[in-house]
């Protein structure tokens, strides 16, 4: 559909809220709540340019998270719906046809609905046409509520503030979604009574087209049911939980195996092939993307990072990293951002990794810290290993080539290089480079015997 123009009313406070960040950033599955809204209002029309009312208070905040791509509008004063609505028309260019006008609040719409509120909009030519939903009264005290007419036509929208007299155990309630005629709304929106205090009301639009002997449609927009708006906290949680079970179900229907569906956390920005499993208790965050085959869990945390085919991670924490093709890594394992595991790597219990990159093949098995490093491929990292990469003011990087051993309980002090195939002993202190091949032992470490056999008698110790 061609014509629209999105504008997404983001100038409240939320003073409910009780928090400094501004209430349309607050967060559902990871994305702030108008981001959200702004991925369902582009189905409409993905080639117009979202307009964002603000105010000059949240502004900067709102415009660093969105980025570029959105126009800014500010409203100065807080003079209610009405009169943001005022400001942004000031900034619709005159060939759109249709306005799409949506709370920032409204993280659980879905392109679905506002496709099916448009769709209605031109197909019944009307003037406004209303996101309405039905709920129990008790649910509905800070909503406005719709009045039908005769023949059960829309005719008015009753604000929360002014409503008296409700005695229906359920209503229809305005959802804060609105399909308006743009030439009809430019002079509408000038037409709209004050409210106490001053303020201007979206809804009154609705009497407004009646008086103007125009037609006026209201549509079911179920996907918001579950929350109508974030204003509280407790609200905020109740959204979360309903994305959550969204997330699950797209990802189980996308081939996706969940042992326990309710334990498992998604950010809405995650994707999966199929046949991936995930195990209890898993989060996964941020633009983690899993390959098919890879088993997540239980007790994981990933973030920011891609796991390759086959994958195994058990209850480790990894951000901003790659895991490989078949590679292994946990339990209780961090992987620290910037880390490439590569394929069929081991990473085991009670290892961390900083912004390393682990070669195919090489197993970091137990109770080690592999920091700033490269590892060639096929080495093997005894236990307690640790690269020394911070001297107090700077960090430097170890390099170790394929098919080295280093032995249990070895500090490698960088900066440094261990050439292929090199050895190290158990308990080895190494401050100076390792060439390929050579075997060192000892505090600090020193060059010994070639031969193994001859090592062990020589320095009166076994290597591993």
């Amino acid at each position: 559909m061609e014509g629209w123009i999105t504008i997404l009313m983001a100038a409240g406070k939320g003073v409910r809220m009780h928090s400094a960040k501004p209430k349309v950033l607050h967060r559902v599955a990871g994305v702030p709540m108008i981001g959200h809204a702004v991925a369902a209002a582009r189905t409409l029309d993905p080639s117009s340019v979202p307009m964002v009312v603000v105010s000059p208070d949240n502004r900067a905040a709102i415009a660093r998270e969105l980025g570029d791509g959105f126009e800014y509008v500010e409203q100065p004063e807080p003079m209610g719906t009405g009169h943001a609505l005022s400001v942004a028309l000031k900034h619709v260019l005159p060939q759109a046809a249709n306005v799409l006008l949506l709370n920032g609040d409204m993280p659980l719409i879905t392109s679905d609905d506002l496709r099916t509120l448009g769709e209605t909009h031109l197909g019944r030519q009307a003037a406004i046409t209303v996101g309405v939903a039905t709920l129990a009264a008790e649910d509905a005290v800070d909503l406005g509520t719709l009045r039908r007419g005769a023949r059960g036509k829309a005719v008015a929208i009753i604000e929360a503030v002014e409503r008296t007299g409700q005695s229906a155990p359920t209503v229809e309630v305005a959802v804060g979604a609105f399909a308006l005629d743009a030439v009809w709304v430019r002079g509408a929106v000038d037409r709209l009574p004050p409210h106490a205090h001053g303020e201007y009301f979206v809804t009154d639009l609705v009497a407004l087209a009646i008086a103007d002997g125009l037609r006026v449609e209201a549509v079911a927009l179920n996907s918001v049911r579950p929350c109508i708006g974030v204003n509280t906290r407790a609200q905020l949680a109740k959204a979360e939980q309903e994305m959550q079970g969204r997330l699950r179900q797209q990802a189980m229907d996308a081939g996706v195996t969940m042992a326990d569906p309710s334990t498992v956390y998604l950010d809405a920005t995650v994707g999966f092939a199929p046949d991936v499993t995930i195990l209890p208790n898993t989060t996964l965050s941020g633009t983690t993307s899993i390959a098919e085959g890879a088993v997540l869990g239980p007790n994981a945390q990933i973030s920011d990072t891609w796991v390759g085919s086959g994958a195994v991670i058990g209850s480790a924490v990894i951000n901003g990293s790659s895991i490989g093709i078949g590679a292994q890594v946990g339990p209780f394992t961090l992987i620290r951002a910037g880390s490439t595991i590569e394929d069929g790597a081991h990473i085991g219990a009670h290892v961390e990794i900083k912004a390393s990159r682990i070669g195919k093949g090489t197993h970091v098995g137990h109770f080690s810290y592999v920091g700033d490093a490269v590892l060639g491929e096929n080495v093997n990292i005894g236990a307690g290993t640790v690269t020394c990469n911070y001297d107090g003011q700077n960090k430097h990087v170890t390099t170790i080539g394929d098919g080295a051993f280093i032995g249990s309980g070895s500090m490698l002090v960088a900066p440094i290089s261990i050439g292929a195939g090199a050895l190290t002993g158990a308990g080895a202190v190494v401050t100076k480079n390792v060439g390929p091949g050579e075997r060192v032992a000892g505090v600090p470490a020193r060059q010994i015997s070639q031969r193994p056999e001859a090592t062990a008698n020589e320095e009166g110790q076994s290597l591993g």
